[in-house]
Parts: structure tokens; sequence; C-alpha cells
């Protein structure tokens, strides 16, 4: 079966008069594995009102996982989910790719979690190698 992406825009809880624009995406083998997206999401203005980092992988401990990340226009963190497993499995658990994407959602996701120090928002870097 071919790799399907969640639907960005459901996972995020993206309003219907806001706009989705993938900037890119990153991905990397063996023995880390795993692919990074990078949205930003405009509302109907056009105005940027959020940044996300969006990743399935395979950490440097071995550790599967997917989540996501929310940041702001000056790139403060405002929100992140987390489960401990690859999407395909998280697919596979939920048992259809849309009950998947509701459970990355997770309620309240969109709470601030405790203020980071401010720093300019970049984009996680990934080797080439």
């Amino acid at each position: 079966m071919l790799f399907q992406p969640p639907v960005f825009e459901t996972i995020f809880r993206t309003p219907v008069e806001h706009r989705l624009v993938i900037r890119g995406s990153r991905s990397r083998g063996a023995p880390l594995d795993g692919v990074r997206w990078y949205h930003d999401e405009f509302d109907a203005a056009g105005t940027l009102v959020a940044r996300y980092e969006t990743y399935d992988e395979t950490d440097e401990a071995g550790q599967e996982r997917c989540g996501w990340r929310r940041f702001d226009g000056a790139g403060r963190l405002l929100a992140r989910h987390e489960v401990a497993m690859r999407w395909s499995a998280l697919v596979a658990l939920k048992q259809s790719r849309r009950a998947a994407e509701i459970a990355l959602q997770r309620a309240g996701a969109h709470a601030a979690p405790a203020p980071l120090p401010r720093r300019a928002w970049q984009p996680d870097r990934v080797s080439a190698a």
C-alpha cells in the first residue's frame, strides 16, 4: 500500500475560510527514518496566523513517533501533540485514515503550553546523509 499522509487541515482544525499552504517537506532514510512537512496557515485576509511542522519518524533512539507543532508568526510554540507510533501504525490501530487524523488532533491541543524563550522561527534541520 502506498503511503498516504494525513489530511493536515483535519489535524490542525484549519477553519474553512483559512488557507493551508505547504512550504516543503524533508525525508530521510535509515538508520533514522522519517518525513517532515512544513505548512503556513493564512486567514481570509491573507495574514499569516500559524506555521506548522508535522513529522512521521523513527528518532535517534529508535523510538517511533508522529506528531505536529504549531508556531505563531514570530516562531513561538503554541501547541503540540505526539503519539508514540508511526503514522501507518496509527491508521492501522484506528482502522481508518480519518480516525487516525482525529486521534492526532488531540482534544484541547490548541491550548498553549508554558512559554518558551523567544527566538526567530527556523525549521528543524535534517541532514542530507
